[in-house]
């Protein structure tokens, strides 16, 4: 190997350390704010009057298993009648979702199913495109197949938008079967440290909290102002976020906005969620990063620490190339102490960071929530700290092959595993 070679290696294993460490710091520093930083007053709104005309949607992919509860729940919300009505996507399903949606339109006259036919553009953005479409609400609120939202949660979602600036609102997500087993016990400390902590502590902070298209609400005039929905992004939720955060709107966390889902139960299903994140947020990285660092509408820390966010689903992937770095090294040249130290580095790193919630903030949300008996879980968490490192990977590697070539990775629908009703 020549000194050009081990001078770019030596230089790729700092740059890939320094930014590993920076992921590190961060969710050291959201830790720590979250547990002696000052919990403000809630900033009062202004009266809004009547509240706002609400759709909420849900889209519907052969979901026989679970969606008969998801709408049990849609039908007991506390919301105006005359304000309020639910649009069911059933998308090109094989099994009795479609009949099992009708029932319900049957039963309530707020509650409408648009069916999409077989040739309709595959995936979960396109299918929500078609309901935003067949819509004129003033607040769009998105919910999965498999979620129980409780009777207030449209109420509560709705209500940070009597601020202008406020383009869309995220609620908490907590796992309904988070004792199925062990892979569901492990998901449910992620949920605590990244919605109980930092999810939090970004809304906390005037940072940028993440809107996700399963428990949240897009503001439509917003949501028009940035160019409507992609529908070409695995990631549309995220894609979303951003656009509105680069336009000068905010996104706020509601935490007393709680829903409940059905965490995958078995490691292959987790790791093709996984990756598809992975490919979807590495793909807003690419179109986002620099606008979001030039986003002079918005205070210059949250302007970084947003960008810092959109790198969490590659760092696992430099910090898996540096361990193969790491451990081809001494066979070319040597067992040196820079190839040791390299190899102590990127352990180090893997296991700060590789799990997405890292465990400060899990450990927190643990405390918080007063479920110190999570903690029994916690040595377990390495075996999906390295699920997710893998799949991460392979979601970068797939995002680069399609751009290579041009292709488009199809949407991966979650299995469910909730029995039928």
């Amino acid at each position: 190997m020549t000194w050009l070679a081990i001078a770019f290696l030596v230089a790729w294993n700092v740059t890939t350390t320094l930014l590993a460490l920076l992921v590190l710091v961060r969710q050291v520093v959201v830790t720590l704010l979250f547990h002696f930083g000052c919990r403000a007053e809630a900033k009062r709104l202004p009266d809004g009057g009547d509240p706002p005309r609400v759709t909420v949607i849900v889209p519907a992919h052969n979901e026989e298993r679970v969606l008969q509860g998801c709408l049990d729940c849609l039908t007991r919300m506390d919301y105006p009648a005359d304000r309020y009505e639910v649009i069911v996507i059933n998308d090109r399903s094989r099994d009795r979702t479609g009949a099992i949606a009708d029932g319900f339109a049957a039963r309530y006259p707020f509650l409408r199913v648009i069916h999409r036919p077989d040739d309709a553009v595959p995936g979960k953005p396109a299918a929500l495109l078609d309901a935003i479409n067949g819509s004129t609400s003033e607040v769009l609120v998105f919910f999965d197949a498999d979620y129980l939202p409780p009777p207030q949660i449209v109420r509560r979602l709705v209500a940070p938008f009597r601020d202008a600036l406020v383009g869309a609102t995220m609620g908490r997500v907590v796992p309904y079967n988070a004792n199925a087993n062990m892979l569901t016990k492990l998901l449910d400390l992620e949920r605590r440290g990244g919605y109980v902590v930092d999810q939090e502590v970004r809304h906390r902070m005037a940072l940028l909290p993440q809107f996700g298209g399963t428990t949240g609400a897009v503001r439509r005039s917003a949501l028009d102002a940035v160019g409507g929905w992609n529908t070409a992004s695995l990631a549309e939720d995220t894609d979303l976020t951003y656009r509105l955060f680069i336009a000068g709107m905010k996104v706020a966390y509601v935490a007393g906005a709680e829903c409940y889902e059905e965490s995958p139960e078995t490691w292959q299903v987790r790791y093709r969620q996984v990756k598809r994140w992975a490919i979807g947020h590495n793909d807003c990285l690419g179109r986002y990063f620099f606008a979001t660092l030039r986003a002079s509408r918005q205070p210059l820390i949250a302007r970084l620490d947003a960008a810092l966010v959109l790198l969490v689903y590659t760092v696992p992937s430099l910090v898996l190339l540096n361990l193969v770095i790491a451990l081809s090294l001494p066979t070319q040249v040597g067992e040196t102490w820079a190839s040791l130290a390299i190899m102590a580095v990127s352990l180090t790193l893997f296991t700060g960071i590789g799990n997405f919630a890292p465990f400060y903030q899990i450990a927190a949300g643990c405390v918080s929530d007063g479920q110190r008996r999570a903690f029994a879980a916690v040595p377990f968490l390495f075996v999906s700290s390295f699920t997710s490192l893998l799949a991460c990977n392979a979601g970068v590697l797939q995002l680069l092959k399609d751009r290579l070539f041009g292709s488009t990775t199809q949407w991966d629908k979650t299995q469910r595993f909730r029995g039928p009703v």
